[in-house]
Order: C-alpha cells, then sequence, then structure tokens
C-alpha cells in the first residue's frame, strides 16, 4: 500500500483503490501524489489522442475549461490541490477530467445499461447490474480506472466513485448510508442539447452522495436541480430502486406498475407520460434490444437473481439474448445492504470483490 499525507493507495486486481481526508484541498494533494502516474498516462495516451486528432486543438482546451466553470468550490479546490501533486498543471487536470466530454463531442455511442432486481426478482436483498459502455480505444486506459473513496472534513457523507483517474464526478458512486447510483446517457429520448451554464449533472450527482442519506432526500434533489445534458440515472438502497429520467428541461422518475421488483435502464425514456415514440433501435445503440433481453432474462431468473445469477445476466452478450457488448469496458454488480460490490473489465480482469463497507467506514449516528 502506497501513503501520501492522510490518504492511501492499493490495488484491487488491475482497478485502483485510493482512500482520501481531510478538506477538499488536502484529498485533492493525496489524490494528485497517488495517482500521478495514472493522471499522467491519461493525459499523454488520452487527452494527447484527442489533442492530436483534432482539427483545432484550442476548442478541446476550451470545452474542457467550461465544463469545470461551473464546478462547485469544494471540487475546483480538491483539482487544486491535484495539481500541486501530481505533476500535471491545472489546465491538464481539467483536460484529464473531461476527457470522456471531449470524446462524446464527436457523438461517440455512450451505450450503457443498468438492472435493479429486488422483491419478487431477487433471491435476498436488492442486487443491481451495471455495464459502462464507450469507446472501445479506453481499454488503453484499463489500468487507469480508479475507485476514489473521499472522507470530506467538512461533514459530508463519505462517497466513493468510480470511473477513470483524474475525472471528478460521478458516473457511478455509492455514499456510506449505502446509496448506489448509476447513469447512462438519456440522448435518444431527451436530445443533445447541452448547456454549458449549468453546473454538469455528473458533479452534481456527487454532490447528491455527499448529502443524502435516504433515496427520499435524493429525489428531492432530482427535483431541484436541472439536469445539463439528457440522462437516465439509476439510484439504490439496500430494499428497492428508482429510475430518474433526467432531461434538461424536467425530471420524472419513471413509474412501473407491471414489474414491481425490477427495473431496466438503456438509453430511452420509457415513463409513459412523456409520451415519446420509442428510439430507433439500429441508429441508438440497439437501447430496445438490450432493455428487452434483460427484461427477458430477469423473468426467466425471477426470484432467484442474487449476486451470483447478476453476475452471469451481465456476462451474457447481446448476440446471445442479454446486454453487453465490444463497447462494455468495465461491469459492476452491486448489494447495497451489504456493502458489496463486485467489478469487473471483460478480457482483463475478472468479477472482483470490492469490501465497500470497509471503505467507506459508515459513521454512527
Amino acid at each position: 500500500m502506497n501513503t501520501f499525507e492522510n490518504g492511501s493507495k492499493s490495488k484491487n486486481g488491475r482497478l485502483s483503490v485510493i482512500e482520501l481526508s481531510g478538506t477538499w484541498r488536502e484529498m485533492g494533494r493525496q489524490y494528485g501524489a497517488l495517482m500521478a502516474e495514472e493522471l499522467r498516462h491519461i493525459y499523454e495516451k488520452g487527452v494527447g489522442r484527442l489533442l492530436a486528432e483534432a482539427e483545432n486543438a484550442e476548442e478541446h482546451a476550451l470545452s474542457a475549461a467550461k465544463f469545470f466553470a461551473n464546478y462547485p468550490y469544494k471540487f475546483k479546490s480538491l483539482m487544486r490541490g491535484m495539481s500541486e501533486t501530481s505533476g500535471l498543471t491545472l489546465d491538464e487536470l481539467k483536460l484529464v477530467n473531461a476527457i470522456e466530454v471531449i470524446a462524446a463531442q464527436s457523438l461517440a455511442p455512450q451505450q450503457c445499461t443498468g438492472i435493479a432486481a429486488w422483491g419478487d426478482y431477487s433471491d435476498g436483498p436488492l442486487v443491481y447490474g451495471r455495464n459502462y459502455d464507450y469507446l472501445p480505444w479506453f481499454r488503453e486506459l484499463a489500468d487507469d480506472l480508479t475507485l476514489a473513496c473521499f472522507h470530506p472534513g467538512d461533514g459530508s457523507l463519505s462517497v466513493a466513485t468510480i470511473g477513470y483517474a483524474g475525472e471528478i464526478y460521478a458516473v457511478n458512486g455509492m455514499n456510506e448510508k449505502g446509496i448506489f447510483l448509476e447513469l447512462n446517457n438519456g440522448m435518444p429520448s431527451g436530445g443533445a442539447l447541452w448547456y454549458d451554464s449549468r453546473v454538469p449533472a455528473v458533479v452534481e450527482l456527487f454532490s447528491f452522495l455527499l448529502e443524502a442519506s435516504t433515496l427520499d432526500e435524493i429525489e428531492s434533489f432530482f427535483k431541484t436541480t436541472k439536469a445539463n445534458f439528457a440522462y437516465i440515472v439509476g439510484v439504490a438502497d439496500g430494499q428497492t430502486a428508482r429510475c430518474f429520467e433526467w432531461p434538461v428541461f424536467e425530471v420524472k422518475r419513471r413509474e412501473s406498475h407491471s414489474r414491481l421488483g425490477l427495473t431496466v435502464l438503456t438509453n430511452h425514456f420509457t415513463e409513459f407520460s412523456w409520451g415519446l415514440p420509442r428510439p430507433d433501435d439500429k441508429r441508438f445503440w440497439m437501447t430496445r434490444t438490450r432493455r428487452q433481453n434483460l427484461l427477458t432474462l430477469a423473468k426467466h431468473f425471477k426470484g432467484s437473481i442474487n449476486d451470483k445469477v447478476m453476475k452471469d445476466i451481465m456476462d451474457t452478450r447481446i448476440e446471445d439474448l442479454g446486454a453487453t457488448t465490444d463497447m462494455t469496458l468495465y461491469q459492476l454488480v452491486a448489494v447495497p445492504e451489504r456493502y458489496e460490490m463486485w467489478f469487473k473489465m471483460p478480457g482483463v480482469q475478472d468479477w472482483s470483490l470490492v469490501d465497500m463497507r470497509a471503505l467507506l467506514k459508515p459513521r454512527e449516528e
């Protein structure tokens, strides 16, 4: 285990696991020192590739700066702390932080998938499966995937996020109260409008996890926050899951009366009150097919879905009537009630258990 100031770093297979504590600036210093090699690799190999392919590299720097501009002050302090110890400047770290945002400007497919089973569908507590799909060349950054656990000194909840090193936001995460969260692209239904003038929704989700101790609280945050882009977000505790369809102009909690105990998220809205047609499947990343495949698998395994069965479901490829594709970069299976999370990188690392309770150390009231 490596340490720096009050932070530490260990490995779970190829996944880096860092624990940070203190003020946001102090946590940034710990992050930068512990992850300097990975941050440099993303900047040189990932950002470098995007800059080399760009017609105007300055536009990418501007996009990264705009993405960072409306960050809450505490997250800006975190990144300033990273710039003190990582060997990268703040401007370089802004590009690392925004690498997936920049890559998405080419309308790259972002076909993530999620499924939660509880109640009559599960064999035990709620279990959540999640595929993170993105550009295949991101596999070159496999060794830069990071589980970062933040223990803020400001009274906020402890939060763990999972993503690429240097990305200071949450597309996957869990807090010390056992609330799990994952995000999917909702552009096929919500459109491609992007607001630079708003706090990025993925940053808001990080803030939600820092402040929400119940699903009702996190739902109130959704109802009072405008997204900067269209997303579909799944949130779960140990007993139930909720799905929020979140375009830039409104948010709706998906209501399901026919499949109590099951929710499946791909990339289109299914809440009937939107009145939207289903998007074209081939044009929009087989979103309807992936959803239907997971619904069918869940029906087949109804009553027996536990962490082992969920791993089997997530391992089923789309051509075998599942949802995993060649673009699936990593996968998660979480059991929030037990603070257990399994992590997998197809073709790189098989399912590995992460003890989230030990990392998050839930506080006594």
